[in-house]
């Protein structure tokens, strides 16, 4: 399997194919703004939170990727998991939306990158690595976290997928 195929095969892993773990289309379906803003407790993030921070990364290495200039940082990490002002339906329904359409993206550029690529050095990173490594880890950040947004929803009983055996 090539580097491509790999990463397409995880980026769909993550975004809407069933395989060891459900994907984000699983995790976010059927989920309200109330269910999506609610935290077990005042220490913990909320699901919207964590679709906020998936969203910042995903979009953010997707510019990178593309060879777009990126001038604004983020202060700390922390500050990527922004609570939804005033929640309603319509502003969580369109953030996970923007989720989606941006793992979307990623599948769309790795399909249309080649090869070799996947294999150049990660232009003005601070640390040597190649995309197709970087690539791997944001799906395995992205696979972490979809796995906390199911837990959260087993924790408030939002859960309920009959084939789910995991």
């Amino acid at each position: 399997m090539s580097k491509k195929e790999f990463i397409l095969d995880q980026l769909a892993v993550c975004r809407n194919t069933d395989s060891w773990f459900k994907p984000l289309s699983k995790a976010l379906e059927g989920l309200t703004a109330e269910q999506a803003s609610w935290k077990p407790n005042k220490d913990s993030h909320s699901i919207a939170q964590i679709a906020s921070h998936l969203f910042f990364y995903n979009e953010r290495w997707l510019q990178r990727f593309r060879g777009q200039i990126i001038n604004d940082y983020p202060e700390t990490n922390a500050s990527t998991f922004t609570e939804l002002n005033n929640v309603t339906e319509e502003n969580w329904i369109a953030l996970a939306q923007h989720l989606d359409q941006s793992l979307e993206k990623w599948q769309q550029a790795i399909g249309q990158a080649t090869e070799e690529a996947l294999h150049k050095n990660i232009p003005e990173f601070p640390e040597e690595a190649v995309w197709w490594e970087a690539l791997s880890n944001l799906c395995t950040h992205n696979a972490y976290h979809i796995g906390q947004m199911i837990y959260i929803r087993k924790m408030q009983g939002s859960w309920i997928i009959a084939e789910d055996w995991y």
